[in-house]
């Protein structure tokens, strides 16, 4: 497994986007010509969300017995994680499990943000139980050892269509999951944030009695 740098962005501008919604941020990147926004990776449990820098993790997968145990070392992708990280792989969207419970747990103990998964995820009650954030395009029990290769950690992949680089900020909620580049990222937050705001003046026009229209107009 090769393992490249990794250029994190500051911590207090990831923190900022937790006060900002995917669908804000789809108009922004929308306004400002980017895609960003993954497409059919979900949620496993029901109110999940999750905001951090992109691992990014480059696998390859076959039929059972394609590779052997030394080719999956998911412990040492976790190992190499810092707190608030968020670990995104890709599959290829490939329905074989290459994360689960027992890696969920030693995640959640690490202070590792969550996993976005373009393949498959097992033990889901557990990882539900557990409150550990996941989006998986898959949820199945079969099993990743000796039929995925981690090729690499912290190169360029792609993830539900979505290019993703190392560092990029990655935004989660029940609505879906946008991938906020990071040399753009001071630039969208503060749009973001200004969207926010507008939004939220709209609501207490509305609130107040005035109608859609009105309201609109105001904001």
């Amino acid at each position: 497994m090769e393992i490249k740098e990794l250029n994190r962005p500051p911590r207090e501008l990831v923190e900022g986007f937790r006060s900002v919604g995917t669908s804000t941020l789809g108009d922004i990147l929308d306004g400002m010509g980017l895609e960003g926004v993954v497409t059919g990776i979900r949620p496993m449990k029901h109110g999940t969300k999750l905001v951090g820098p992109a691992v990014t993790v480059k696998q390859v997968s076959g039929v059972v017995g394609t590779y052997g145990i030394e080719d999956f070392p998911i412990g040492k992708v976790i190992e190499y994680g810092k707190p608030g990280d968020v670990l995104v792989f890709d599959n290829g969207g490939k329905a074989i499990s290459t994360w689960g419970g027992l890696a969920s747990t030693a995640a959640k103990i690490k202070g590792i943000e969550g996993a976005v998964i373009d393949g498959g995820c097992r033990d889901a009650d557990q990882i539900t139980e557990l409150d550990f954030s996941v989006f998986t395009r898959h949820i199945t029990p079969t099993t990743g050892k000796t039929r995925i290769k981690i090729l690499e950690l912290n190169g360029t992949i792609q993830c539900g269509g979505i290019r993703i680089r190392p560092g990029d900020i990655m935004v989660a909620d029940g609505t879906g999951i946008v991938v906020v580049p990071q040399e753009k990222a001071h630039d969208i937050l503060e749009k973001a944030q200004e969207a926010e705001k507008a939004e939220e003046h709209f609501v207490e026009q509305v609130k107040k009695g005035k109608t859609f229209l009105e309201a609109q107009k105001s904001t």
